[in-house]
């Protein structure tokens, strides 16, 4: 059975070798492992994902999950459950920057946006230093989320 739980503190080298093995990038991590969640089965750390949250706005970064446990719905289950996390923390917008994974993201119900729609003066995140320039930059309302919940197909 898969468990989605709060990432702790003793989590942090797991979730840094997994970032390292799908080739995401792991800097700025140990600041924001509060709010990472992970996936488990049989008490082994599978799948990460975390958010850094700036107010009512966060950025979805390191999805990632173990080649060997892709294609199970794992990484839409840590996603969902994300959104779920952030939605408690009052946060009303998420941002998330992807090279490859767009179609996945638009099932969950992000849609591909401009750059200007993401401040970022008032945001210092290393994704968008790092991501900006190579990556597609996508949204989701987090209340339009909740209103018309996309299952998978």
């Amino acid at each position: 059975m898969i468990v989605f739980r709060r990432a702790r503190s003793m989590d942090f080298e797991v979730i840094k070798g997994i970032l390292e093995k799908v080739g995401l990038m792991t800097d700025g991590i140990e600041q924001h492992i509060d709010n990472f969640m992970v996936a488990e089965e049989g008490n082994i750390v599978i799948a990460t994902g975390g958010l850094e949250i700036y107010g009512d706005v966060a950025i979805l970064r390191s999805l990632a999950v173990l080649p060997e446990f892709q294609g199970r719905g794992i990484g839409d289950g840590l996603v969902r459950a994300l959104i779920n996390f952030a939605e408690r923390r009052g946060v009303k917008k998420i941002f998330l920057y992807t090279r490859s994974a767009k179609p996945f993201f638009e099932k969950i119900g992000f849609l591909a946006v401009d750059s200007e729609e993401l401040d970022k003066k008032s945001i210092k995140s290393l994704q968008i230093d790092q991501c900006a320039n190579s990556s597609i930059l996508m949204k989701l309302d987090v209340n339009d989320f909740f209103k018309n919940i996309k299952c998978r197909k």
